[in-house]
């Protein structure tokens, strides 16, 4: 002991002198870095090089061009692509004949049926009422459409899903390779998915499915995953003492036990694959994605509003079939149906969902009553001249929605574009790439470098007055509106997470409105805040900030919860107040589940970058919707602006996420006493 006592203070010392060397190390690598980066821009300019051009946008051109030569020749697409996109058309066309020939109450008693045996009586009346809210808006028709796309591609995603989320569960290496290819999936924009499934399966319905089923996957998998590696050992252990066999034991042990994480991925996959609707309208489908989206390119804010909340109300009735969990034990065993087999509930079901079809008919009841219809059109035209003329511009002090926009663009948006515009390239790449360098050292600098040198190679686009202007300026002009659309959400986000985490009275306030602007479709955002801000690049921000601001306020929520009771009464019992309690223990603590919430945040700022440009932002976004809707000639803009997106999340994504682990670690270093 004696020898041990002697020692510490020569060991003591020792992290602080591997701290110093650590620090210096970062401050040689910044130096190195930043002088590298000048010397660059000195030699060789402060625009982007021609000679930097990986001259993929001439490549998908010509690629484009011998498809569309071959697409009846070349056996890819006679032998695979043709034969998928038959398949798609014929399995949507098919659920849409059948969605007719029950006509409005055959399909009504289906979903009341399916909502009751999965939730009971308030899941079937939940959805009964918003399909009937559907026919009262006068939408019915493209919305049997929306529910045929819908459903053919959750039925696809679950087909794939489930069986990779069991293959993940029982391979730790195929869970690793997965991942990443999840990953890449969540982050990239569902425009960059179009352009090439438009090319390999062309418009409408195979295109459509497909980049919903890409974009809706993740979920089934994960939480297939998740729910297989949650089932307790010891049921597993009490299964092989039985000698089941590792396929009964899958089927007979781990599925059952894992039903509800499993019905909750399959809520996700509906509820991600609605938030898609009107994006997979640009490829040329005739539903309700479609009226929102020819609607939204003219201004006309009430012709956009009904098949807005139509697409809504189809979202809710279908989260309430998939989850159903909302009736109280006495509620279902009051009004649950009797208990029947599958066989016996599919022979039932299906007699009263045929019956009511054929009463139907014989009334004579083949469409949706049009007396029943109410159109909300002028209503919310009125309501948005109303906005118009006493929001936009008559509000004392802040002086209207206008003054907000314009104060955005000028104080905010602008000054920001033009600095990093107006930079040398590679001192943007050099301060990114240093970032990264003081955050986990040399290979995500790499990284970053490596992302950023590869948008400045995307080459030029088309310009004004038949000029042309550089991928990377029309990149910088979107990290622009995704840094001030972060800063922003994150400044509205966080107080009312740490309010929601520390009263329960705003947390229940809270709930039912991040509810429901998750459950909302992307693009119905869009519809208040262009009556609000009319069209602009702050209608993009406020339209990402809304879409963003949720899963902030909910991590942030969900850290100070989980902080342990421990240290909060050790704090308490040392006369800490409520804000010292905040500061010194509860954000500390939580810092790991704020920082995932910001990295989300992030995230779904990224996602809205296409939308965005839909109302004003420009940008990427914009350069990706011209290569899919002017011509096919300009997709190869278009994929260059798709990848640079995707390389910009990749930045942005790992830096936030190695500023996580590196505050995280701190935290614990700090806490151990070093």
């Amino acid at each position: 002991m004696a020898t041990v006592t002697a020692d510490r203070p020569i060991l003591e010392p020792l992290p602080v002198v591997a701290s110093a060397n650590r620090s210096a190390t970062v401050w040689i690598g910044l130096v190195a870095i930043a002088v590298a980066a000048a010397v660059v821009s000195a030699v060789f300019g402060s625009d982007v090089p021609t000679w930097l051009n990986t001259h993929i946008q001439p490549w998908a051109k010509t690629t484009n061009r011998w498809v569309v030569d071959n697409r009846d020749n070349y056996w890819l697409f006679t032998r695979v692509f043709h034969p998928i996109s038959t398949g798609i058309d014929t399995s949507v066309n098919a659920v849409g004949d059948a969605l007719q020939a029950l006509r409005w109450p055959g399909v009504m008693a289906l979903v009341g049926i399916i909502g009751w045996r999965v939730g009971g009586l308030r899941a079937a009346a939940s959805s009964i009422a918003a399909l009937f809210g559907i026919g009262v808006l006068g939408m019915w028709d493209p919305a049997m459409t929306t529910l045929s796309l819908m459903l053919v591609a959750v039925t696809i995603a679950l087909l794939i899903g489930i069986p990779l989320g069991i293959w993940t569960a029982r391979s730790d290496r195929a869970d690793r390779v997965l991942r990443v290819f999840l990953d890449a999936a969540q982050v990239m924009p569902t425009f960059v998915y179009l352009i090439p499934l438009v090319v390999m399966f062309g418009i409408q319905n195979p295109a459509a499915v497909l980049a919903t089923v890409v974009y809706a996957v993740p979920p089934a998998v994960r939480l297939t995953n998740h729910g297989l590696r949650s089932v307790p050992a010891v049921t597993n252990e009490v299964g092989e003492s039985f000698g089941c066999t590792s396929r009964q034991q899958l089927l007979k042990v781990q599925l059952p036990m894992a039903r509800p994480t499993i019905l909750l991925g399959l809520n996700q996959v509906i509820m991600m694959a609605f938030g898609i609707v009107v994006i997979a309208a640009i490829v040329g489908t005739t539903d309700l994605g479609r009226l929102v989206l020819n609607a939204l390119q003219k201004n006309e804010i009430g012709k956009a509003a009904a098949p807005g909340l139509a697409i809504v109300l189809a979202a809710v009735a279908l989260d309430r079939m998939s989850t159903g969990q909302r009736s109280t034990p006495r509620q279902q065993s009051r009004w649950s149906l009797p208990k029947l087999s599958l066989t016996q509930m599919l022979a039932v079901g299906s007699g009263i969902v045929l019956l009511v079809a054929v009463v139907a008919h014989l009334l004579g009841v083949e469409t949706f009553p049009k007396g029943w219809v109410f159109s909300i059109e002028k209503s919310i035209d009125d309501a948005v001249g109303w906005v118009k003329n006493n929001l936009r511009k008559d509000v004392p002090v802040i002086g209207g929605t206008k003054a907000i926009s314009d104060n955005l663009i000028i104080h905010l948006l602008e000054p920001l574009r033009s600095r990093l515009v107006d930079l040398p390239w590679l001192v943007v790449v050099g301060a990114f790439s240093a970032v990264g360098f003081v955050l986990k050292g040399w290979r995500l600098a790499l990284l970053v470098a490596v992302c950023l040198v590869g948008i400045a190679s995307m080459g030029p686009v088309p310009g004004g007055e038949g000029g042309t202007t550089q991928m990377w300026d029309i990149a910088m002009d979107t990290l622009s509106l995704v840094v001030v659309s972060i800063v922003l959400s994150v400044l509205i986000a966080f107080p009312l997470g740490v309010l929601a985490g520390r009263s329960n009275r705003v947390d229940k306030l809270l709930r039912p409105l991040l509810d429901f602007a998750q459950v909302m479709p992307q693009f119905i955002y869009l519809i208040p805040v262009v009556a609000l801000f009319g069209s602009s690049r702050a209608t993009g921000v406020v339209a990402a900030v809304v879409y963003a601001v949720p899963p902030c306020i909910r991590l942030t929520s969900l850290g100070l919860r989980e902080v342990p009771e421990s240290p909060r009464e050790a704090a308490i019992s040392f006369g800490a107040t409520p804000r010292q309690e905040l500061l010194k223990v509860q954000l500390p603590l939580a810092v790991k589940s704020i920082l995932l919430g910001i990295n989300q945040t992030m995230l779904m700022v990224l996602a809205t970058v296409v939308i965005a440009a839909l109302v004003g932002a420009g940008g990427l976004g914009l350069q990706t919707i011209y290569g899919l809707t002017k011509s096919l000639q300009q997709i190869g803009q278009g994929l260059g602006a798709g990848l640079s997106i995707v390389l910009l999340a990749i930045v942005l994504d790992r830096l936030t996420q190695a500023w996580g682990m590196r505050a995280d670690a701190q935290r614990e270093h700090s806490a151990n006493g070093h």
